[in-house]
Protein backbone atom coordinates (compact mmCIF):
# COMPACT_ATOMS: atom_id res chain seq x y z
CA UNK A 1 0.00 0.00 0.00
CA UNK A 2 1.37 3.46 -0.67
CA UNK A 3 1.82 6.69 1.42
CA UNK A 4 -1.38 8.13 -0.80
CA UNK A 5 -3.62 5.13 -0.24
CA UNK A 6 -3.08 4.94 3.86
CA UNK A 7 -3.39 9.17 3.59
CA UNK A 8 -6.88 7.81 2.03
CA UNK A 9 -7.83 5.56 4.53
CA UNK A 10 -7.02 8.31 7.07
CA UNK A 11 -9.26 10.91 5.16
CA UNK A 12 -12.23 8.64 4.31
CA UNK A 13 -12.06 7.88 8.18
CA UNK A 14 -12.16 11.44 9.25
CA UNK A 15 -15.21 11.66 6.47
CA UNK A 16 -17.33 9.31 8.09
CA UNK A 17 -16.64 10.86 11.66
CA UNK A 18 -17.64 14.19 9.90
CA UNK A 19 -20.64 12.78 8.59
CA UNK A 20 -21.66 11.45 11.61
CA UNK A 21 -21.55 14.44 13.42
CA UNK A 22 -23.48 16.63 10.90
CA UNK A 23 -26.01 13.97 10.94
CA UNK A 24 -26.24 14.79 14.69
CA UNK A 25 -26.32 18.34 13.67
CA UNK A 26 -29.20 18.47 11.63
CA UNK A 27 -31.31 16.75 13.83
CA UNK A 28 -31.06 19.70 16.55
CA UNK A 29 -31.03 23.01 14.06
CA UNK A 30 -33.37 24.70 12.50
CA UNK A 31 -34.17 25.08 9.03
CA UNK A 32 -33.42 28.42 8.18
CA UNK A 33 -31.17 29.00 10.93
CA UNK A 34 -27.32 30.00 10.13
CA UNK A 35 -26.07 26.72 11.81
CA UNK A 36 -28.16 24.65 9.23
CA UNK A 37 -26.64 26.80 6.60
CA UNK A 38 -22.96 26.18 7.83
CA UNK A 39 -23.91 22.54 8.00
CA UNK A 40 -25.06 22.77 4.49
CA UNK A 41 -22.47 24.21 3.20
CA UNK A 42 -20.11 21.67 5.53
CA UNK A 43 -21.27 19.12 3.26
CA UNK A 44 -19.54 19.92 0.29
CA UNK A 45 -15.74 19.83 1.06
CA UNK A 46 -16.40 16.58 3.19
CA UNK A 47 -18.56 14.77 0.41
CA UNK A 48 -15.65 15.75 -2.13
CA UNK A 49 -13.09 14.23 0.04
CA UNK A 50 -14.63 11.59 0.95
CA UNK A 51 -15.38 10.93 -2.90
CA UNK A 52 -11.60 11.49 -3.71
CA UNK A 53 -10.73 9.57 -1.04
CA UNK A 54 -12.92 6.64 -1.73
CA UNK A 55 -11.31 7.18 -5.75
CA UNK A 56 -7.95 6.85 -4.81
CA UNK A 57 -8.18 4.02 -2.87
CA UNK A 58 -10.51 2.14 -5.43
CA UNK A 59 -8.02 3.06 -8.11
CA UNK A 60 -5.00 2.28 -5.99
CA UNK A 61 -3.64 5.45 -7.48
CA UNK A 62 0.07 6.26 -6.55
CA UNK A 63 1.54 9.29 -8.23
CA UNK A 64 4.95 8.83 -6.66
Amino acid sequence: MGFLQAVSQIVLGVNFLFLLLLGFSFVFAEPGTGAYIVAQLTLIPVVLSLVASVAVIYTGWDPF
